[in-house]
C-alpha cells in the first residue's frame, strides 16, 4: 500500500517529549516499545515511487558517487551509508530554475510525491519514511524562514545563518553592524536590533555562510534543546549509560517531527542549490577562529572589530589556538562530548539522515566517527 507524505502521522509534541511523559520505572519499556514501533512503521512505508528516477542535475554521479558494488572493499562504511541514503532520498529532489525561490522549489518535490502512484513501477527505489516526514515538515517548521537571511552595508554582504551554527552570536554581530538603523526610537522593535539593515543593499553584495559538521551540530541541538536545563532529569535515571542511550533514542525518533534546528544545513538558504555562488564559505570547527579571521580580512570595514567583540577570535589567532567551543551560556561544547553521547548506531543514523550535507556541501565525515564505526566491526 502506498502512503503519501501528507498521510504520515506523527504527534504534535517535540519527539523528545516521550521521555518526559514516562515514569522512571517505565523508561526502558518505553524505549523498547518505541524502537519496535519504529520498525513496524518503517516496514509499513511501502513503495512510494515515481516513474522517473532523477538522472538530471540531481543524479548521484554528479556529486562524485559512481556506481559501487556492495562488496567493494575500499569504500569506508561512513561513505557507503551516505551514498546509499542520498541515492534513496535526497537525490529525488526535483531540479528547479535558478531564479525559483527555495520554498516554491521544494514544494514541487512535495507535490510530486503526494500525487497518487499510478505507474506500478516497482523497479524505482522507494523513498524512506524519514524523508517523507522531512518533506512534510520543512514546508511549515521555519526551514525557509526569513530569519535565515541577515545582511548589512557595513561592510556590505549577505549572510546565511543556520540553527546551531553560532546563530546567537551572529545575531549580536549583525545587531552591532546595523545599530545605526536603530537610533530612532521604535524603529527596530522591542529588541532594538536589526539583523537585516534598513539601508539599500548594493545589487552585487557578496554572500557568506558558516557550516558545521552535521554530526556535531546534531549533538549540539540535542544538548541545547533536550539535555541542558531539562526540567525532569529523574525521568531517565533508570537508563543505563543514559547519555548514550538517551541520545541514540532521540536520533531514532527525531524524524517523526523534524524540528528546524535539526533540518539539514543544505536546506537553509537553498544551499544545496546555491552554495557554489557564495563568496565566502567558512567552517565552524577546530579552525573556527582562523576562519573568522579569514572572513574579517576578506570583508574588512568594521567587521574585524565586531567579530572580535562577539567571538574574541583575535587572541586565539595570535596564540595559534584551535577552537574548543564558546564559553557563553548557549554553548554546548559538542566537539568535546561526541565520545560521551555518540554510539556507532547513532553515528550511522546521523549520517543517514544528514547525508545531503556531506554530499551537497562537501563536508567531511570527522575522523572520530569513522573510527567509531571501524571499532564496532
Amino acid at each position: 500500500m502506498t502512503k503519501k507524505i501528507g498521510l504520515v502521522e506523527s504527534e504534535d509534541e517535540d519527539p523528545s517529549a516521550f521521555l518526559s511523559m514516562t515514569r522512571p520505572s517505565h523508561v526502558n519499556k518505553v524505549l523498547v516499545f518505541l524502537l519496535l514501533a519504529l520498525v513496524a512503521f518503517n516496514l509499513s512505508q511501502t513503495s512510494i515511487s515515481t516513474d522517473v528516477y532523477m538522472d538530471s542535475e540531481f543524479s548521484p554521479s554528479v556529486y562524485g558517487f559512481e556506481e559501487h558494488s556492495d562488496e567493494e572493499e575500499d569504500e569506508d562504511e561512513a561513505d557507503r551509508i551516505i551514498r546509499r541514503s542520498f541515492d534513496s532520498s535526497y537525490a529525488h529532489i526535483l531540479p528547479c530554475a535558478e531564479e525559483e525561490e527555495g520554498k516554491n522549489c521544494m514544494k514541487k518535490t512535495v507535490e510530486f510525491f503526494n500525487q497518487p502512484d499510478l505507474s506500478n513501477n516497482t523497479d524505482v527505489p522507494a523513498i524512506p519514511w524519514w524523508f517523507q516526514t522531512l518533506l512534510r515538515d520543512v514546508m511549515t517548521n521555519g526551514a525557509y524562514g526569513f530569519w535565515h537571511h541577515f545582511y548589512t552595508t557595513k561592510p556590505a554582504f549577505h549572510f546565511c545563518t543556520i540553527g546551531k551554527v553560532a546563530t546567537t552570536e551572529w545575531r549580536k554581530v549583525f545587531c552591532e553592524l546595523n545599530k545605526e538603523d536603530c537610533i530612532e526610537p521604535n524603529t527596530c522593535g522591542k529588541r532594538n536590533c536589526a539583523w537585516r539593515t534598513k539601508q539599500t543593499m548594493p545589487e552585487k553584495a557578496p554572500y557568506a555562510v558558516f557550516l558545521r559538521d552535521p554530526l556535531e551540530r546534531l549533538l549540539s541541538g540535542f544538548l541545547d534543546k533536550c539535555a541542558n536545563g531539562k526540567k525532569y532529569p529523574q525521568l531517565t535515571e533508570d537508563i543505563d549509560d543514559k547519555d548514550k542511550q538517551w541520545f541514540a533514542a532521540y536520533v531514532d525518533v527525531l524524524p517523526l517531527r523534524w524540528n528546524v534546528h535539526f533540518v539539514p544545513q543544505a536546506i537553509a538558504c537553498d544551499l544545496y542549490r546555491k552554495l557554489d555562488t557564495y563568496d565566502f564559505v567558512g567552517k565552524m570547527g577546530t579552525d573556527f577562529m582562523f576562519e573568522l579571521d579569514r572572513m574579517a580580512t576578506q570583508f574588512g570595514g568594521q567587521l574585524p572589530e565586531v567579530l572580535n567583540k562577539s567571538f574574541a577570535y583575535k587572541e586565539h589567532v595570535k596564540a595559534g589556538k584551535v577552537n574548543t567551543g564558546s564559553s557563553n551560556r548557549h554553548a554546548t561544547h559538542a566537539p568535546a562530548k561526541v565520545q560521551k553521547y555518540f554510539t556507532p548506531a547513532a553515528v550511522r543514523r546521523g549520517l543517514e539522515l544528514l547525508s545531503i550535507d556531506y554530499v551537497m556541501l562537501g563536508l567531511d565525515v570527522p575522523d572520530w566517527a569513522r573510527q567509531m564505526l571501524k571499532d564496532d566491526k
